[in-house]
């Protein structure tokens, strides 16, 4: 039963002698072939990137290290990214876009032409499309509050008006008796 509980309790978090032990000496191992293999491709003047840099630790290390391996250990990535060839222009870009688009949603036009709107939003970003898809729900999610506010408003105004007309209808049957009785001065 105490095993359980430790299980329990150490279920996110890795257990201390196996991040010692297995997980940092393979983070260490990422890092040194990615180095090697960077520093190997830079002297050789040949292009660095993620599939050449797996490709060159295979001739240091059978193993190897993956493409995935590169881009998840940090110290690893850096190094990689801080001599690879591609500059990342288009990431960039990319951003830019993110960083332009409107905080509020954009009228549409009823007869727009979906056809050239579907290829627009194929060109952007995934990003874009989800600020897009955020700023889209939360102006749908204002737009039903206010509908259900002003429904809510419309039925308090009916419900009065229906009350006031009840009142109005028992008062005329009821005036015309008051109104046989009382003298003809008051009117």
């Amino acid at each position: 039963m105490s095993s359980k509980f430790n299980h329990e309790q150490n279920e996110h978090e890795p257990y201390p002698w196996l991040e010692e032990k297995v997980y940092a000496k393979l983070r260490q191992r990422t890092i040194d072939l990615v180095k090697r293999s960077v520093d190997a491709l830079l002297k050789d003047k040949q292009r660095v990137s993620l599939s050449t840099v797996a490709a060159k630790s295979r001739e240091f290390d059978e193993k190897g290290i993956s493409e995935s391996a590169i881009l998840d250990n940090q110290e690893a990535r850096a190094y990689y990214e801080q001599h690879r060839s591609w500059l990342g222009s288009l990431r960039k870009r990319a951003q830019s876009l993110v960083v332009t688009s409107p905080t509020s949603p954009k009228v549409v036009k009823p007869g727009r032409d979906e056809q050239r709107v579907r290829q627009r939003y194929l060109r952007m970003s995934k990003e874009a499309l989800v600020e897009r898809l955020i700023i889209a729900e939360r102006a749908l999610t204002e737009q039903r509050e206010r509908w259900l506010g002003q429904q809510d408003e419309a039925l308090t105004w009916r419900l009065r008006a229906e009350a006031a007309e009840a009142r109005l209808t028992q008062e005329r049957e009821v005036s015309p008796r008051a109104t046989r009785t009382r003298p003809a001065n008051e009117k």
